[in-house]
Order: C-alpha cells, then sequence, then structure tokens
C-alpha cells in the first residue's frame, strides 16, 4: 500500500484514546511512530480497522455515498469533523449501524434504545453524536468524571495562542488552545465560556493563531475555516440531540 492520506488522519484523531488504552489494539508504540513519522501502509490499516466501533461508522458512511475505501480521506473527515457525506447517513443507514452494527439492543433498555431511536430523524453520523448520545446512553451519566471524559472524547476546536516543550526532553510540543468546554448548567450539556488549555502535539507544529482539532488533549489537524464551520456545526447539533431527548 502506497501513502495512504485519509490512513494518516485518521491515525491523527486515533492515536490519543490508543495511547489511553481506550480504543483500538494493544500497539501503541507502532500507532505513534506511524504518527510522530507521518506516514502509512499496510500495517497502519490493519491496526485501524481494528478500532471495531470507529470502523464501522467509516464503513457505513463510505458504503452509503458509493466509495468504496472506508478510509477514504472524505469519510474520515465527515466521521471526525463533519462533511456533505453525512446528509446520506440520516436515519435508516444509521439505524442499521446502531441496531445491527453496534448491537444496542444488547446494551441498552427498551426505553434508552427507544429514546436514542427517535433522534434519527436529524442525527447524523458523526464522532460527536456518538459521544453524547450513544457513549452517554450506554451507562454514563452527566457526572463531573464522565462530563469531563465526554468533553475529551468529543472533537473540540480552538486556537493556537502559545506554545512550549511538553516536559525536559520529551519529542511532544506543547501548545496552548483557547477552547469551550463542554458544561453541564442548569440540566443542559452546552459550551461553555473560553478557558485556555494546555494540549500535546505528536508530528505537527501548528501555528500561532491557527485553529486545530484537538481530541483527547492531542492536536489532529490545522484547521481551515469550512472544517471549522462544519465541526462547530455538528457539534451543537449533537448537543441539542442530547438535550432534547434526555430520557433516563
Amino acid at each position: 500500500m502506497k501513502y495512504h492520506p485519509g490512513l494518516l488522519r485518521l491515525a491523527r484523531y486515533s492515536f490519543a484514546p490508543n495511547s489511553l488504552k481506550y480504543c483500538g489494539p494493544e500497539r501503541q508504540s507502532q500507532m505513534r511512530a506511524y504518527v510522530q513519522a507521518k506516514t502509512s501502509d499496510r500495517g497502519l490499516g490493519e491496526m485501524l480497522e481494528q478500532f471495531d466501533t470507529l470502523y464501522k461508522y467509516l464503513a457505513m458512511i463510505a458504503y452509503e455515498n458509493n466509495i468504496r475505501d472506508p478510509f477514504d480521506t472524505r469519510v474520515v473527515e465527515a466521521y471526525w469533523l463533519g462533511n456533505g457525506l453525512l446528509a446520506k447517513t440520516k436515519y435508516k443507514p444509521l439505524a442499521v449501524a446502531l441496531t445491527d452494527g453496534l448491537e444496542l439492543p444488547k446494551k441498552l433498555t427498551p426505553r434508552q434504545l427507544a429514546t436514542t431511536l427517535s433522534k434519527l430523524d436529524e442525527a447524523v453520523a458523526h464522532h460527536t453524536f456518538h459521544v453524547l448520545n450513544i457513549f452517554r446512553r450506554t451507562g454514563h451519566l452527566s457526572i463531573a468524571h464522565t462530563l469531563l471524559t465526554m468533553d475529551s472524547c468529543r472533537i473540540s476546536w480552538g486556537r493556537i495562542v502559545g506554545s512550549g516543550q511538553w516536559a525536559v526532553g520529551s519529542k511532544n510540543n506543547e501548545y496552548f488552545v483557547e477552547v469551550k468546554p463542554l458544561v453541564y448548567r442548569q440540566g443542559v450539556l452546552e459550551l461553555g465560556k473560553k478557558i485556555i488549555k494546555s494540549v500535546k502535539s505528536i508530528g505537527l507544529e501548528p501555528k500561532i493563531g491557527e485553529w486545530v482539532s484537538v481530541h483527547w488533549g492531542c492536536v489532529c489537524e490545522v484547521l481551515s475555516a469550512r472544517q471549522l464551520g462544519n465541526l462547530e456545526y455538528y457539534t451543537k447539533l449533537s448537543i441539542m440531540l442530547a438535550n432534547r431527548y434526555n430520557a433516563p
């Protein structure tokens, strides 16, 4: 397999939770090496196929848009940031992915399942929808720890306002980003006031003033105005659905 931009892009978003051993195969050092070297090959593709939930979403997005490769960079962007491909994932495709692919009927109560499926007229196969509406419904409550977990797990965005070194002797760069965190106020989820957050970056050196996406405290990529707008739109949609159908 030649260099594959979609694979490397996907690895940048998947690396951080994998390094924390939250998902994916136990091959953290290899994944880190790919991200650090900015390269990809068949071995990276095989590792990313083992991110079971992620791969099922990508395969569905690709299939519904007649794209042969689930790792096509357009598909990867659709899932993590959002783009026009998500228009074809509404209701039936997403319902099949959730009930058959992710086997939600085995993980949720009938009431929880009905609540989740009731969102699908407006929902799309976006990562933040999964984090705030599926991850949350499979046993997670809006308590402080879980709120922090959801905020770390969703793809957030921020403007680079400073940089430094992560630690003495470290090859990771430290950046300071201005972000709006996820907060829980008066019974609803929303984006809070801007704060400065420290994040790390591996194999990527964004400039002061640039906007970046962040996953589990790691910089994923520099965002264009279009990508930034899409990410904000689908994030707010996901928050709205989580609040509208917030059944216990």
